[in-house]
C-alpha cells in the first residue's frame, strides 16, 4: 500500500513539473513568411494586424492577417521573433494602452 501511494505522489510530481514551461518553444531558425495579398479594410478606420505564427503539430504554423476595428485608447504593438539562446521563439502582437 504504502508503494502505490510513493508512486502516486511521484507521478504527480512528475506531471506537474512537466507542465511548468516557460510558455513558448524554440526552434533554430525562423520561418518564412508567405505572401499574400491584403484584402481592402470592410470599414473606414479599420487597422491591419498582420499574420501571427502558433505551434501545432511539432511546428509553428502561419495564421494569416485580418482587419480589425481600433480600440479607444490602444494601440496594436505587432509580433516578432524573439531571439532566445541558439532559437528564436514567437513573440505574440497584443494590444497595449
Amino acid at each position: 500500500m504504502k508503494s502505490i501511494v510513493k508512486i502516486s505522489a511521484v507521478l504527480v510530481l512528475a506531471i506537474g513539473f512537466a507542465s511548468c514551461t516557460a510558455g513558448y518553444v524554440t526552434v533554430s531558425s525562423r520561418p518564412d513568411p508567405p505572401v499574400y495579398v491584403r484584402p481592402a479594410p470592410p470599414h473606414a478606420g479599420w487597422i491591419w494586424i498582420d499574420g501571427d505564427y502558433y505551434w501545432r503539430g511539432g511546428r509553428y504554423q502561419y495564421r494569416p492577417g485580418y482587419w480589425s476595428a481600433p480600440r479607444p485608447h490602444y494601440r496594436y504593438a505587432p509580433g516578432y521573433w524573439h531571439r532566445h539562446g541558439n532559437g528564436y521563439y514567437w513573440k505574440k502582437g497584443h494590444w497595449r494602452r
